[in-house]
């Protein structure tokens, strides 16, 4: 890396100055985070409960869903990137990204109402209506997903405030999904009154109406301080180029990627593994926040274990926690409820890894600025939602297509043998690939000190100033 070194004492005193970038207040952060509280009102309610919605409610075959997500999953592989390209060519007087959250934010609502509605069609109308809302939902939710993850890589040059950023983000989706798991079956019960389909769908609106103002929230707080003038702007056809070079930025992909397919896997099927396998409904709620509960514990520590230890080294310890207790849930007893809450309890101290893939994303992106002399970040972030999303779909159709190899029907009692494939489907599924994103992490390559020295060049180039 010696083009990075600066050896001038010139330069050296230009370094002084542009790092002293102002901190982002509390308040800022704070509002930053909540974003990712309202974004789980949807995309985990839809990563939780949808599998089951269409299943159980909607009535639709496991082999018809796991189609759907798959099919959607192709859809985004093409759009995302391109939604991605069109964000970093966006210029307004409110920044880049933040437009697509103020005008993308009600669709998103919307749709995740829409596709938690169960028309009475035929069973064929039920598949095309399911796969035409939860379509149109994944398209929403990438217009506001995608600008609001980029946003911390254009509020600061500062790893440091990026790193709370992305700290503050992760507390927000803690704190959303443990809302939503406390909230959300209790509610269908409540204003379904025995009728889980209005349940479900009055649900969804509720959580729409608080999360609609909490995203217009984000917009009005959040500023973009790090630019891209019109000339500078990558040209489409380079921005994928410029991606799939960039080795670290590839490596921090296949990590995001293996890694979702395990949690969001589990988190689509989780709760056949509570209802069936350990046989306890009512313990459905705990078993799906425990984890989530210590993960906001930590959360806020996440930044100083980050200085501590490094992105890298953080990520591979919680990858290494949560194959551990993936592993203990497999081979434990599922009758054993406190050895279930310990196992559970370790699985959330892996959550110490949640500003990781997207900080390494934001660290790769400024290599691959000063490196090529380009700033995809939009396409970027893009391709990580879209692993993001890959990964939910693959994760919840490996899971579910696991389950129904092994006999599951709905409605039909849970042998000895389908209660086998719930528990390789929910843990040793995850577990695998907990173990296998470790190997991506090896390979990447931009400890913290050679990050920082990139930004101060950065800063010098781009005539940045606090």
């Amino acid at each position: 890396m010696s083009d990075l070194v600066i050896n001038s004492d010139k330069n050296e005193k230009k370094l002084e100055v542009n790092s002293n970038e102002k901190p982002l207040s509390a308040g800022s952060i704070f509002a930053y985070g909540s974003g990712n509280f309202a974004s789980q009102l949807s995309w985990t309610m839809v990563s939780t409960y949808l599998i089951l919605f269409y299943t159980n409610v909607a009535g639709i075959a496991a082999s018809a869903v796991a189609l759907i997500m798959l099919i959607v999953r192709v859809w985004d592989a093409i759009f995302d990137p391109i939604l991605g390209g069109i964000m970093e060519r966006t210029h307004t007087k409110w920044g880049r990204f933040r437009p697509y959250i103020l005008f993308g934010a009600p669709f998103l609502v919307l749709f995740t109402i829409l596709t938690f509605s169960a028309p009475s069609f035929s069973p064929n109308g039920k598949i095309v209506y399911a796969f035409i809302t939860y379509l149109l939902l994944s398209i929403c939710y990438s217009v506001v997903n995608v600008p609001y993850v980029s946003l911390p890589g254009v509020m600061s040059r500062n790893g440091n405030e990026i790193n709370r950023l992305y700290a503050a983000q992760l507390i927000g989706m803690t704190t959303g999904m443990i809302a939503l798991n406390l909230c959300t079956l209790p509610l269908v019960n409540y204003f379904g009154n025995g009728v889980e389909a209005s349940g479900y769908q009055k649900t969804a609106t509720i959580f729409a109406l608080v999360a609609l103002p909490i995203f217009f929230f984000v917009f009005k707080t959040s500023r973009e301080v790090v630019t891209v003038k019109k000339e500078n702007t990558v040209p489409a056809k380079e921005a994928m180029k410029l991606i799939v070079k960039n080795k670290p930025l590839m490596a921090t992909t296949v990590y995001t990627i293996v890694s979702m397919i395990g949690m969001f896997g589990r988190l689509g099927v989780a709760v056949f593994y509570y209802m069936f396998v350990v046989g306890r409904f009512e313990l459905i709620t705990l078993f799906m926040m425990m984890q989530v509960i210590v993960g906001t514990i930590i959360m806020p520590f996440t930044p100083a274990i980050i200085r501590k230890l490094g992105k890298k080294n953080t990520a591979i310890l919680a990858m290494a926690l949560q194959t551990l207790a993936m592993v203990m849930i497999f081979f434990g007893d599922p009758t054993n409820i406190p050895f279930l809450i310990i196992s559970h309890i370790v699985y959330g101290l892996g959550y110490i890894a949640g500003p990781c893939g997207s900080g390494m994303t934001i660290d790769s992106v400024d290599y691959g600025e000063l490196k090529y002399g380009g700033r995809p970040d939009g396409t970027a972030f893009a391709v990580q939602v879209l692993g993001q999303k890959i990964a939910s779909a693959v994760g919840a159709s490996l899971g579910i297509f696991i389950i129904g190899l092994f006999g599951f029907v709905a409605g039909q009692p849970v042998t000895p043998e389908i209660a086998k494939g719930i528990n390789i489907s929910v843990n040793l599924v995850p577990a695998a690939c907990f173990l296998l994103s470790i190997i991506p992490l090896l390979m990447y390559n931009l400890p913290e000190s050679k990050v920082e020295e990139i930004r101060k060049e950065l800063k010098i180039r781009n005539g940045e100033h606090a």
